[in-house]
């Protein structure tokens, strides 16, 4: 059996036992094109490693997908109106319950109503929040209890995506469990697309370092010095790709932004097309 045709049943047995689908043939061709194949010959365990970036490289195209399905390209991305979109989806995707206890949001609207009627007398007949310069009111305190988690804002220095921050605004009676399922939907929500946040390795982190410390050097002096300066982490293979493409990949993985706006061709295209630029942008001596 040819190596690239083991590896990729490798590669399968890995994704089947852990109940994700095969690897398909425009999934490979890509990984092939873009240098991952040659990748995995560093890594310890190729198949294993290949696997991951299927994984992640399918939920790239997946959230590139929806966004395309669901969201207009002349959308506005202001950090305001991100936010605001971010709070209906948390709203509109938390269950409901079942028959016998409210689901999250509903429990909170219903503890916002019983507050109001006992304050008041009347129903909340407004369910904007008031401006916050006002002074503290009944519909102001209502508006909180009936949003046990809001976004508050999602900032970003300049921009510099690797800078972005969300806050958010928790209800100290919610359980690790639903601030842990509450955030997991508002990272995908900023997060739609890129590498950044990927887990990386400290070999990656020292080697993302080391090259920014060394501006203007080969790929070829870089990997000799490298070797020379961590021999335990050394790269053995004589392919100079397999270092250059660790490296590129280790800087994207640490800063690299979302782009949600890059969504004018196919998904597959689209990928193809990121991962081009990260090659062009590379010294290739």
């Amino acid at each position: 059996m040819e190596p690239r045709v083991q590896l990729r049943s490798g590669v399968d047995a890995v994704l089947q036992r852990r109940g994700w689908p095969r690897t398909g043939t425009a999934e490979w061709g890509f990984l092939d094109r873009s240098g991952f194949l040659v990748d995995a010959e560093a890594e310890d365990d190729p198949a294993t490693f290949l696997a991951e970036e299927i994984r992640e490289l399918r939920h790239e195209v997946d959230a590139m997908a929806a966004e395309r399905a669901t969201a207009p390209l002349s959308i506005s991305r202001s950090p305001v109106d991100l936010a605001s979109r971010i709070q209906a989806e948390l709203e509109a995707s938390e269950p409901s319950g079942d028959d016998d206890r409210p689901g999250l949001w509903e429990r909170a609207r219903g503890a916002a109503m019983l507050f109001y009627l006992e304050r008041t007398g009347r129903t909340v007949a407004d369910g904007r929040r008031p401006s916050p310069t006002g002074a503290p009111s009944d519909e102001a305190a209502a508006f909180e209890i009936a949003h046990p988690v809001r976004v508050l804002g999602i900032t970003t220095v300049g921009e510099w995506q690797a800078t972005t921050k969300v806050t958010l605004a928790l209800d100290p009676t919610l359980s690790a469990a639903q601030v842990a399922a509450m955030w997991q939907k508002v990272r995908a929500g900023v997060l739609r697309q890129g590498a950044r946040g990927r887990t990386v390795s400290r070999k990656s982190l020292a080697l993302a370092l080391f090259v920014a410390h060394h501006p203007g050097r080969t790929w070829a002096d870089l990997r000799r010095m490298w070797n020379q300066l961590y021999a335990h982490w050394a790269f053995k293979s004589p392919d100079l790709r397999v270092f250059r493409n660790a490296a590129v990949r280790a800087r994207r993985y640490l800063l690299e932004p979302p782009e949600l706006d890059d969504m004018g061709a196919g998904t597959w295209q689209w990928v193809q097309r990121r991962a081009a630029r990260l090659a062009s942008s590379a010294n290739n001596n």
